[in-house]
C-alpha cells in the first residue's frame, strides 16, 4: 500500500485552520444563543400585553353600567314608591290577560279555578335616562317592591294567588313592564236550566283598589284575550274570550270608575251526561207511556210502575248530586214531573185491580144464588169506574206525551 506524506509547514497550516474554524463556530453559537436570550426578554411582554389587551377589548362591563344606573336612578333623583307617576293627567296602565287553563269547575258552589299570565304595562316619568351614558343600556330589571306599581286587583268575589315577586322591566323612556302567573278562584254565577247543554259566563273583572280614573286609566291592549298557551279543559269548551273596558259614573261623586271585565264564554262538554242523563230520562219516559197503554186492572200495571218510580228516583238522586240545590234545570223539572205521573199511575192501577178483584168476587157469588135485576147494579157501577179509568189513563198518556216530547225537543235543542 502508499502512504501520503505531507510536509511540515503544510500541516502546520492545517492546524491553525481548524483552530480558526472552532473559534468561528463557537463565536456563532454564542451569537445565536444571545440572539435567542433577547428574543425571550422582548417577546414574552409584548404578547403578555397583546393577551391582555384582547381579554380587556373582549370583557363585558354590563353588570358595572346597571349598577351605575341602578344608583343614578335611585339615589340622585327624587323618587318615591308610594306616589303614582302623574303628570299631566292619570297613569294609563294598559292591560294583558292570556289564558292558561280552567283547572276546575266546582259546580255545587259555582267556584272556578282559573290559571293564566296577566301584564302591566305604564309609563313612569321619574325614570329615564340616556342610554348613550351608560354604554348603550337602555333597559334595566328592578324589584317590584322598589317601584310604583298600580294596585290593578280582581273586584270580583274570589281569592288571586300570584307572583309577586315578579319584577319590572324598566326602558330608558320610563316604560314599565310587569309579567306575572296568576291563580284565580273566583265565583261565576252559573246557569244550570238547560243542564247538561248548558253555557255559561264567567267574568273577571280587574279595577283599581285604591283609585278611580283620574289616577289610574285602565285600558285594554287588544278586545280579545290571549289564547295562544290556553290548554282545552275536559268538562268545559271555550266558545269566546272577550275583554271590555267599562267607565261607571256615580251620582254621588264626580269621578269615573273604570275597569277591564274579561269574559270567558263556555260550554259544557255534555258527552258523557247524554248517555248517563239524557238517554236514561227519554227511556223511563217512554216506559211511563207503555203502562198507560196496559189494561188498568192489569197486574203487571202496578210491578212496571214500581219499577219506573224507582228508576226516576235513582236518576233524581244522581242530578242531585251534581248540580246546586239551587239550580233549577229542565231535567230536574222532568224528573219530578214523571215522579208525580208514574205515582198516580200506580195509584190508579193499584183502584183498578181492588174494584176488579171485587167485582171477580161478586160474580162469583152471583153463579151459586139467583140473583134479581137489582144485583147487576153492582157490576154496572164497575164498568162505569172501569171506563173512567181507562178515560185517565188515555189522557194522562197524552198529557205527559206532549211533555214528554216538548221537553225532549227542548233540550235536544239546546244541545244544537
Amino acid at each position: 500500500m502508499y502512504a501520503l506524506r505531507i510536509s511540515p509547514g503544510i500541516s502546520v497550516e492545517l492546524a491553525s485552520c481548524a483552530v480558526q474554524f472552532r473559534i468561528m463556530e463557537t463565536v456563532w453559537k454564542l451569537v445565536v444563543l444571545l440572539c435567542y436570550c433577547f428574543s425571550i426578554n422582548f417577546n414574552i411582554p409584548v404578547a403578555a400585553q397583546s393577551e391582555s389587551q384582547t381579554a380587556s377589548d373582549s370583557y363585558d362591563y354590563t353588570h358595572q353600567w346597571y349598577a351605575k344606573l341602578f344608583l343614578d336612578l335611585y339615589y340622585n333623583t327624587d323618587f318615591n314608591k308610594a306616589v303614582p307617576p302623574l303628570q299631566n293627567g292619570p297613569v294609563n296602565v294598559q292591560l294583558g290577560f292570556s289564558l292558561k287553563d280552567i283547572y276546575f269547575f266546582d259546580e255545587r258552589n259555582k267556584i272556578a279555578t282559573i290559571y293564566g299570565w296577566f301584564e302591566q304595562h305604564w309609563t313612569d316619568i321619574r325614570i329615564h335616562w340616556d342610554p348613550a351614558a351608560y354604554n348603550g343600556t337602555d333597559r334595566i330589571t328592578i324589584d317590584s317592591d322598589k317601584v310604583w306599581l298600580p294596585d290593578i286587583v280582581l273586584m270580583d268575589s274570589g281569592t288571586v294567588t300570584e307572583n309577586v315577586d315578579a319584577d319590572v322591566l324598566v326602558s330608558s323612556t320610563g316604560r314599565m313592564s310587569r309579567y306575572f302567573f296568576l291563580k284565580i278562584t273566583t265565583v261565576c254565577n252559573m246557569d244550570f236550566k238547560f243542564f247538561p247543554y248548558d253555557k255559561q259566563v264567567c267574568s273577571l273583572k280587574f279595577s283599581s283598589w285604591h283609585h278611580n280614573g283620574f289616577v289610574i286609566n285602565p285600558t285594554q291592549s287588544v278586545s280579545t284575550v290571549d289564547l295562544s298557551s290556553f290548554y282545552p279543559s275536559t268538562d268545559f269548551k271555550l266558545v269566546q274570550a272577550i275583554a271590555t273596558r267599562h267607565v261607571l259614573k256615580y251620582e254621588c261623586c264626580p269621578e269615573p270608575f273604570i275597569d277591564i271585565t274579561y269574559r270567558l264564554h263556555l260550554e259544557r262538554v255534555s258527552s258523557a251526561y247524554s248517555v248517563k242523563l239524557v238517554l236514561p230520562a227519554a227511556l223511563t219516559g217512554f216506559l211511563i207511556l207503555a203502562t198507560f197503554l196496559l189494561p188498568p186492572a192489569s197486574y203487571e200495571k202496578i210491578t212496571l210502575c214500581g219499577f219506573i218510580f224507582i228508576a226516576l228516583l235513582l236518576q233524581l238522586i244522581y242530578l242531585h248530586d251534581i248540580v246546586p240545590a239551587s239550580g233549577d234545570t229542565i231535567l230536574g223539572d222532568y224528573f219530578a214531573f214523571a215522579l208525580f205521573v208514574d205515582f198516580f199511575a200506580t195509584i190508579s192501577a193499584v183502584v183498578s185491580y181492588h174494584m176488579h178483584a171485587r167485582s171477580a168476587s161478586t160474580k162469583k157469588s152471583s153463579n151459586v144464588m139467583e140473583i134479581d135485576d137489582g144485583d147487576l147494579k153492582p157490576e154496572l157501577e164497575h164498568n162505569r169506574k172501569r171506563k173512567f179509568l181507562q178515560y185517565v189513563d188515555f189522557i194522562c198518556f197524552a198529557v205527559f206525551g206532549i211533555v214528554f216530547v216538548v221537553g225532549l225537543a227542548i233540550i235536544l235543542g239546546r244541545r244544537g
